[in-house]
């Protein structure tokens, strides 16, 4: 049976994600010459979108803090988010995947076998 506190760690990953891939989008694509141009900038939607979807993840986060233990917590939460950045920044972002980002995901998706098990 699938706990509660499991559900909200993956909606704290998906959330926490979601929201830094949308605020680094938008902070790739901010274009401003002066201050009053980035203060204009701030109010960006979809800035304002993924800071929303970030306060959701902190909310989700204090909740399975207070359900989970943190030695268990942490490193699964963050694993999942390292590897759910690395692999959306690399196909939405076009940033770049190393052999080494590679070899480092595997080892961190054993790490977290290890911390189960």
């Amino acid at each position: 049976m699938v706990k509660f506190e499991h559900i909200a760690l993956i909606i704290y990953v998906s959330a926490s994600t979601a929201g830094v891939l949308i605020i680094k989008n938008v902070l790739n694509t901010l274009h401003y010459k002066n201050t009053y141009g980035l203060i204009y900038q701030l109010f960006n939607l979809n800035l304002i979108f993924g800071i929303c979807l970030y306060i959701v993840s902190f909310i989700t986060w204090l909740y399975v803090l207070s359900k989970m233990s943190l030695n268990t917590a942490y490193p699964i939460t963050v694993t999942l988010s390292f590897l759910a950045i690395l692999v959306f920044s690399t196909l939405l972002l076009k940033e770049n995947f190393t052999l080494n980002m590679g070899i480092g995901s595997l080892l961190c998706i054993v790490g977290i076998i290890f911390i189960l098990k």
